[in-house]
């Protein structure tokens, strides 16, 4: 942990390109269509209802996109970052994240971005192998000038894959299988789901207590995964295709693991392949903790209309959502300001098991006046809440 804690504050340097490096339109609509949004704000290039009178970027779209800072190392810093990092052969889950959002991205927005460590610590959790690593990551958006479009903190447990794959804990977890009713409720969220769109939602209007949806997610199949991927890209780790692929392993070989041919593949593929879940003690493949924050961000937008913004969001993932299970994303309004027209959501992920797999808060600011878009105030990390182990 101390050869960790050595890295804070050291920008990272990335070589793998972004999915988006310059923003658009049609990327906006990939990556809502990527978490099953198809709200007009980010997907209709022709659609002017709203006050920010243009298409906007989806909250969450930053993850896929900019173009990373040049980063310049002192020796020193060269030396810690070139010394091996002490948590390759580690496991590594996202276990929450805390965003604030500072500005909206539009079409033709260059996102300049970086990446540092900003905390280590060893935790105890009921998670895997027990005790374990809590780091977190700060990354940036900016512009040209360094003013800043999002800010992320990027919460990981690292535990011991084997001892996870020993624990087994989810190993037994009880495979869902649906009749045509459960279906068919399931389709009426989907065809009831309502959005508030270009009607403003004014301070006055909410009270503690108002419900937000619910909406449903799921049953979850391995082409949500794809349609996933194909919306926000592969992220920062460069898995490719092929030729591609081998040149990424040459740059990381401890990201490749081989698979049931003798062949090498990406250990992400936990998430599309099931005997690559089950060495690492899971039932099924699994979700990115990452799908289910735009998942809660999907319910508030739908709820909050397009002239409203989302200031701060904090999440948390406390249990893995499988293959084949589905979720109930609601919320409720815990605190409404008159004065500032900030409004506090708590919002939970339950699946199909009765289970709170993850949950979240946000504050949306929302607009002073019909006609007018809301305004965020400038960036203060003491706004941002702290980490938590899972």
């Amino acid at each position: 942990m101390e050869l960790v804690r050595r890295r804070i504050g050291i920008p990272v340097r990335r070589s793998a390109r972004m999915h988006n490096e310059i923003c658009s339109v049609d990327s906006f609509r990939q990556f809502a269509h990527g978490y099953g949004d198809d709200n007009p704000l980010y997907c209709d290039p022709e659609y002017a209802e709203s006050s920010w009178g243009a298409p906007l970027a989806p909250p969450l779209y930053p993850y896929s996109a900019g173009r990373w800072r040049r980063v310049e190392w002192t020796e020193q810093q060269r030396a810690e970052m070139k010394s091996g990092d002490p948590l390759a052969d580690i496991g590594q889950y996202m276990c929450g994240e805390r965003w604030v959002f500072v500005k909206p991205v539009r079409a033709g927005d260059v996102l300049v971005r970086e990446q540092s460590m900003s905390a280590a610590a060893l935790k105890n959790s009921s998670f895997g192998g027990g005790r374990g690593a809590l780091v977190s990551h700060r990354l940036t958006w900016d512009d040209d000038s360094g003013s800043p479009f999002a800010v992320r903190f990027l919460d990981y447990w690292h535990a011991d894959r084997e001892k996870s794959r020993r624990a087994g804990k989810q190993r037994h977890v009880e495979t869902p299988s649906y009749s045509d009713e459960e279906l068919e409720r399931i389709d009426e969220l989907y065809a009831t789901e309502t959005r508030r769109g270009a009607r403003p939602l004014l301070a006055r209007d909410v009270e503690i207590g108002d419900p937000l949806g619910p909406i449903a997610k799921g049953p979850m199949t391995v082409s949500d995964i794809v349609c996933w991927h194909a919306g926000i890209g592969m992220g920062d780790l460069g898995l490719g295709a092929l030729k591609l692929s081998y040149k990424n392993r040459q740059r990381m070989p401890g990201f490749y693991k081989k698979d049931r041919f003798g062949a090498w593949d990406g250990a992400i593929r936990v998430h599309w392949d099931p005997a690559a879940a089950a060495l690492v003690g899971q039932p099924e493949c699994y979700d990115y903790g990452f799908m289910r924050t735009n998942w809660m961000v999907h319910l508030i937008t739908n709820w909050m209309g397009d002239d409203a913004w989302i200031w701060q969001l904090s999440f948390t993932v406390k249990k893995f959502n499988y293959i084949g299970d589905v979720h109930f994303v609601s919320g409720t309004v815990r605190d409404a300001d008159l004065l500032t027209n900030r409004v506090t959501v708590d919002v939970s992920l339950v699946n199909q098991r009765d289970e709170t797999t993850a949950q979240g808060s946000a504050v949306i600011i929302l607009p002073a006046a019909a006609g007018r878009p809301a305004q965020a105030p400038a960036f203060d990390v003491a706004d941002v809440p702290e980490a938590a182990a899972p």
